[in-house]
């Protein structure tokens, strides 16, 4: 089943790490011939971990850096290596397939033959992936790439908020912000499985933000507007999503259950598997509550129910992302900070070392 052309390709993926694995069976090899051209194939199994300049990637005879830079270039636009700037010099690297090469495809928003295409090409291997993978593997993580972040207005007052459980932190020192298209949501669509929530509501930050914006994924966007996406997703009961490092964040999600992988893998695998929980959780006064039900609905995760005519709080179910509260009309429901809340890795470099711990 091994391609030896793409099979290089297979294996630079798979070191990436990422929430996807990159098997060999001929849904992934499907995939990523549509993606890679055998030229760009060849070009990006050589790509070192760490983004690099031109002058580091590759010294084969007969290739020269401005070919290379062409066929770097072609793919950045293409949405499969990242590009960043420093000091006047430009570094290349390949994606991991998820997150990463998948949701640059769909942030467009673009709806035409290609991505039709690649949509049905993802779901099939997602298929074959969930037919090959078993549970334990998933449990098996050693550290989610995202985090649930909390709707920050309904922490109460005179709790300590960390850096990585605030938003607004993110957004009042990023140089830049990007907004784009809800990958989960446009490719739900693309495969005729359309959502009524906003999709023009997940950011980008810094670096991150700048390839987005020059290679037309997204927009910039002022600071000011990026809290009023924000806000506009909190009314429209999206959860906050983050990548899980304290220093910076990539990106900030705003996902709908029915669309979004992080979600329904938390909610199935009972919070264990592509992403963690926020650094705080619901509770409940029942002598509060008035049993409206409001929350219930807002609850992405069914932590909430009604049962003969009162509300029942699941707290092991509880990701602690505050759209319960915020809809609650007595403050029957108020957040507190989660006990032994896990510190998230500092940069991408740490969280690299902890997603592949023997090397």
């Amino acid at each position: 089943m091994t391609d030896p052309i793409y099979e290089p390709l297979r294996l630079a993926l798979q070191l990436r790490g990422g929430s996807m694995p990159a098997l060999d069976c001929p849904e992934f090899i499907a995939l990523i011939k549509y993606l890679f051209t055998p030229q760009e194939a060849e070009m990006a199994a050589e790509l070192p971990i760490l983004p690099a300049p031109v002058s580091s990637i590759s010294d084969k005879p007969g290739r020269s850096q401005k070919e290379l830079t062409e066929i770097l270039e072609r793919m950045a636009d293409n949405g499969v290596v990242f590009t960043s700037d420093r000091d006047n010099v430009r570094y290349y690297g390949l994606m991991p397939l998820l997150p990463g090469i998948f949701e640059m495809q769909f942030l467009r928003g673009s709806v035409d033959e290609r991505s039709v295409h690649l949509a049905h090409l993802f779901e099939g291997y997602y298929h074959a992936v969930e037919q090959m993978v078993i549970e334990a593997d998933l449990k098996a993580i050693p550290f989610p790439m995202a985090r649930v972040i909390t709707v920050e207005q309904e922490i109460p007052a005179g709790y300590e908020i960390h850096p990585y459980d605030k938003v607004s932190g993110y957004i009042d020192k990023a140089e830049y912000i990007a907004v784009g298209n809800c990958y989960c949501r446009h490719y739900g669509e693309l495969l005729g499985r359309p959502c009524s929530k906003p999709k023009d509501v997940c950011m980008g930050f810094g670096p991150d933000a700048k390839y987005l914006a020059d290679r037309k994924f997204g927009r910039l966007v002022t600071r000011e507007e990026a809290r009023s996406i924000l806000r506009r997703a909190e009314e429209a009961g999206l959860v906050h999503c983050s990548s899980n490092m304290t220093k910076y964040v990539q990106f900030v999600c705003n996902c709908c259950m029915c669309h979004c992988g992080i979600l329904q893998s938390m909610k199935k695998y009972n919070m264990q598997g592509s992403a963690a929980v926020s650094g705080f959780i619901t509770e409940l006064d029942n002598e509060k509550c008035s049993a409206c039900a409001d929350c219930v609905e807002r609850c992405p995760m069914e932590a909430l129910t009604m049962q003969g005519g009162d509300l029942v709080f699941k707290d092991n179910l509880c990701i602690g992302c505050g759209l319960c509260s915020s809809a609650c009309p007595t403050g029957a429901l108020r957040l507190i900070p989660r006990k032994n809340a896990p510190v998230p890795p500092r940069s991408w470099r740490e969280m690299s070392a902890m997603l592949n711990p023997k090397e």
